[in-house]
């Protein structure tokens, strides 16, 4: 095969062999791997099959394309993790379905379940998520045989991979193509691509509609898998049209349905920015993995500091800090979690908002065990000059072959970021070694300082930006990046207020009290459903401004290494708030659920229906017109932590 390929992107990946890490983030991935990374048969079917490690999968509704999907969800996680860490038990489990599905390759060379074979009912997307995980191998070792027998199923030429989310084996496509150079792969994917925007005119991720003003509302997974389709096309083709959509199509995201927690609103269709307007945990995993493309794409920092946003708040405010159990809707303002919480209008009174092992739809179970993988994968990516960037920052350790001669070069990165404002890149090799580093400054933060051994280095640190340095590098030399933290405040509808500092958002903290859902069938005693209440006051509003920000107060803690926990959160703020007459949970005996709209043919198709219950429900804000005369006199200063230190929050403050 060719190895020769056209790459137009300003950055590209570098193999998951090449990071290690180090610090919070190897602990956090030892807690995926110790809970349900490791053991998300916990949740049941179809994490309690052997998914795509064996030949059919039975479930009660006959064939399908659905258990693969979410098991491939889980496998690509797996993986990741599994080569992240160099564990050998994740690697072995996530093997018995990479080998299984290697070994039983139809004659054409199609791999994967035979009822899949035909491209009907949105049956190759399951493939494309599956394939990520065989990406993440060949990436970790070399290994041929994964790229040749993908190569082989592509050209088996089974599907045209045009239809709803199948169009998104796009990706695979050129990824294929960017490892062997095969010309007839990139075409499939181009024309794959052309041909979806031809039978599906109306869809929001069509590229007329990215391009267009309208204001999207397609389902949440499906704009982010497709919608960077155009992204990832434009890498290796130079075709301009193709980046503008997704970059629009991102951009809309921004202007309305963007959350404070750096995740687009989400259940399951996209929704707006108001206080209780929720995502899928799914798409904390498939935005941070579709705006990774269009960094590349582009090499404009804007997208790394979207990418931590989410990784740094939305991520870790959806799980348990022991990675036992998550949410499917996670919200910035929700202060009751039990098994008739959701207040969202698809499926209302639901446990969708609870955290356990499956708290309602298997994606979300799958696609959570993908985040933090993908954010390491990603921290360190090659430049076009075999230069390092330091795109995303966190504890690590990065080994590549640098500059025009290709030198080896280890490259240790030592911080407690997000954190802390400082940190330190230690710099190892044989001998001397020139290449450029670039080290990227985020449009949130302002004098912003470099330091070689010591002495400031006079050089460009435009926030939004990458600083790049390029000289010949000394063994032993060190780098230290200042990233100054300034608190901000962000304003959100019905006259909500946010508190943020640095990439982190701000929340209330609340006393949560656990209880184990003993109805739930599913729970067990080492992966627990619960239910969670407020056992703390948290009807504040904020009685802060631009003008007396200055009296908030920044507490820091010991480091203990296991940052994303309500009792070791290793920074607070204490803040002055009004106590708010009035607000208080919603009790309700009865409730609507419904569905607006089809997410795809035949599947949750629009209903409404009056169901009756107990339901404890998050209210929203206080109308700001009422607010005045519903304020508490006395100032009580509160505490506000890190948005992922919390299960029951509010970030969103009505202003008082």
């Amino acid at each position: 095969m060719s190895t020769v390929t056209t790459c137009y992107a300003k950055m590209s990946e570098l193999p998951l062999s090449a990071v290690a890490p180090r610090g919070w983030l190897r602990s956090y991935l030892e807690k995926q791997r110790d809970g349900l990374t490791g053991h998300l048969e916990a949740a049941g079917f179809p994490f309690d099959t052997p998914g795509w490690g064996a030949a059919r999968v039975d479930h009660k509704d006959g064939d399908g394309w659905w258990p693969y999907e979410q098991t491939g969800y889980w496998m690509d996680g797996m993986i990741r993790c599994g080569r992240l860490l160099n564990d050998a038990f994740l690697i072995d489990k996530a093997h018995q379905s990479i080998d299984f599905v290697l070994a039983n390759a139809d004659p054409d060379g199609y791999l994967g379940p035979k009822h899949m074979k035909l491209p009907v009912n949105q049956n190759r997307w399951a493939h494309a998520v599956f394939f990520r995980a065989l990406m993440a191998e060949y990436s970790a070792t070399g290994n041929t045989a994964v790229l040749e027998a993908l190569v082989k199923h592509y050209r088996s030429n089974t599907s045209p991979h045009n239809y709803l989310r199948e169009v998104c084996n796009v990706e695979e496509l050129c990824w294929a193509y960017a490892q062997t150079g095969e010309v007839d792969l990139l075409q499939q994917a181009v024309k794959a691509y052309t041909e979806y925007n031809e039978l599906s005119p109306k869809a929001d991720t069509a590229m007329a509609n990215l391009l267009a003003e309208k204001v999207a509302t397609e389902h949440g997974v499906t704009y982010n898998e497709i919608g960077k389709l155009g992204a990832v096309l434009y890498i290796y083709t130079g075709e301009q049209r193709y980046l503008d959509a997704a970059v629009h199509g991102y951009q809309k995201l921004d202007r309305d349905q963007m959350l404070i927690d750096g995740v687009c609103s989400s259940t399951e269709m996209l929704r707006g920015k108001d206080p209780l307007d929720s995502h899928e945990t799914c798409d904390i995993a498939d935005y941070t993995w579709s705006v990774g493309y269009l960094l590349m794409a582009t090499g404009e920092a804007d997208y790394a500091d979207k990418i931590e946003r989410a990784c740094f708040n939305a991520a870790p405010g959806a799980v348990k800090s022991d990675f036992t159990a998550l949410q499917y809707f996670s919200c910035p303002n929700q202060v009751v979690a039990d098994a008739h919480s959701n207040h969202n209008l698809f499926y209302r009174g639901r446990q969708w908002m609870s955290y356990r092992p499956n708290p309602g739809t298997e994606c979300c179970p799958g696609e959570v065990n993908r985040i933090m993988p993908n954010y390491v994968a990603r921290m360190w990516m090659r430049d076009a000059g075999n230069g390092l960037v330091a795109a995303l920052y966190g504890p690590s350790e990065i080994r590549a072959q640098v500059g025009a001669a290709g030198q080896e070069v280890t490259i240790t990165e030592e911080t407690t970021y997000p954190f802390s404002e400082e940190i330190t890149f230690t710099i190892q090799a044989d001998a001397p070694v020139a290449f450029a580093l670039s080290l990227r400054i985020p449009g949130w933060t302002t004098d912003a300082t470099v330091r070689l051994n010591g002495q400031a280095l006079d050089l460009p640190l435009t926030p939004g930006t990458f600083a790049r340095i390029e000289r010949t590098f000394q063994p032993g030399d060190q780098l230290t990046l200042t990233l100054p933290m300034a608190l901000r405040l962000s304003e959100w509808p019905d006259g909500g207020v946010g508190v943020e500092r640095g990439p982190l958002v701000y929340a209330l903290r609340i006393v949560e009290d656990w209880q184990v859902d003993t109805e739930e069938p599913r729970s067990t005693p080492e992966f627990p459903a619960w239910n969670c209440y407020p056992a703390s006051s948290w009807n504040f509003a904020l009685a802060l401004d631009e003008e007396n920000l200055v009296e908030v107060e920044v507490y820091t803690r010991a480091f203990d290494g296991d940052p994303w926990s309500l009792e070791t959160a290793p920074i607070a703020l204490r803040v002055p708030a009004r106590r708010v007459r009035g607000w208080k949970i919603r009790e309700l005996t009865n409730i609507i659920a419904e569905t607006v709209q089809e997410i795809s043919p035949g599947v949750w198709g629009p209903f409404s229906k009056l169901e009756q219950g107990h339901y404890l429900l998050t209210p929203p804000l206080p109308n700001p017109e009422d607010l005045p005369g519903r304020l508490g006199k006395r100032v009580e200063w509160i505490t506000l932590v890190p948005y992922g230190c919390t299960h029951l929050r509010i970030t969103i403050f009505p202003k008082g």
